[in-house]
């Protein structure tokens, strides 16, 4: 970049958008010289309802393919794929500026997105408003601030859900805690989370929830002691389905390290399981136990 002639690097960056402006208005108006009206067979009250309300990605393709009235009348961008890092968004490995164009979106299978090192963690506030739908099966956010709202639109059908250093705020700012998170996850079958915000109920209030026991992997990293390993443990030996891994902070104190070794202690005792053994780990664990452990873990 020339420093010496600001002029010429701004003349130059209106004309890229100007373009980038004309060639989105061409495309457009290429689209629509052979759009005509059609006459179907069927009222076109039935015609507008059935453009209006697709049941599937795979119908709406379908539909638009055989006629542009569909997309004129409702128009979608059907994303398979839909990823963001550093604020850059690409749909379909692809790179797609989705603030940019006058139309809806349809997510069907992941959502990847990274928000580190972006000083704005927020990136979805400008997208979720122009979703249509989300069917993603699987969700994975790293370094993100993200409304309890917008997270609600994008959790409820995914099956495999990752977050790693995600903060989830309410309307009034408040965190939201892991189990009102875990509430929204309906269709959730695998869960890790980095650093969940939780409190001395949280486990409590996950053994309330429905679709707690149908998870058949759940994972929490870096937990703190305010975390209920007591009731853990009563819920651990009922369990015959779901996966546990759970790691525990540094800073944790001898005597919440101690309680978590008297229950390693009886896991590694046991002869024969009448429920899944879990994996625990914590700074500390001597490491013939953390070996013995791990393989109980993944061996049952």
């Amino acid at each position: 970049m020339d420093l010496t002639h600001p002029q010429r690097v701004t003349s130059s960056n209106k004309k890229h958008k100007v373009g980038n402006s004309m060639m989105v208005t061409c495309k457009r108006a290429k689209f629509m010289e052979t759009y005509q009206r059609q006459n179907f067979s069927m009222p076109d009250s039935v015609i507008f309802y059935v453009a209006k309300n697709p049941k599937t990605a795979e119908l709406y393709l379908k539909m638009v393919k055989t006629c542009k009235y569909f997309f004129v009348k409702n128009p979608i961008i059907v994303i398979h794929r839909l990823r963001a890092f550093c604020g850059k968004w690409e749909v379909n490995e692809k790179p797609l500026d989705l603030i940019k164009y006058n139309c809806k979106y349809w997510i069907t299978d992941e959502i990847r997105a990274s928000a580190l090192d972006i000083v704005n963690r927020n990136i979805f506030s400008q997208v979720v408003p122009k979703l249509y739908r989300c069917d993603a099966k699987s969700l994975y956010l790293w370094s993100q601030v993200v409304s309890f709202n917008d997270l609600s639109l994008i959790i409820s059908s995914a099956e495999e859900i990752y977050l790693e250093n995600v903060i989830v705020k309410n309307a009034d700012t408040s965190y939201v805690p892991l189990e009102v998170i875990v509430a929204i996850a309906i269709k959730a079958k695998e869960i890790s989370v980095e650093e969940p915000k939780i409190t001395p109920k949280t486990m409590k209030e996950l053994t309330k929830l429905p679709n707690f026991s149908k998870f058949e992997y759940f994972s929490l990293s870096n937990l703190s002691e305010v975390f209920d390993i007591d009731v853990f443990y009563s819920y651990m030996k009922e369990n015959s389905h779901t996966e546990f891994f759970l790691t525990f902070d540094e800073q944790i104190s001898e005597g919440y390290m101690n309680r978590i070794e008297t229950i390693i202690d009886e896991i590694l005792e046991t002869k024969q399981f009448n429920y899944k053994p879990p994996f625990l780990d914590s700074a500390g664990l001597d490491l013939q136990k953390y070996r013995t452990l791990r393989h109980i873990f993944y061996s049952h």
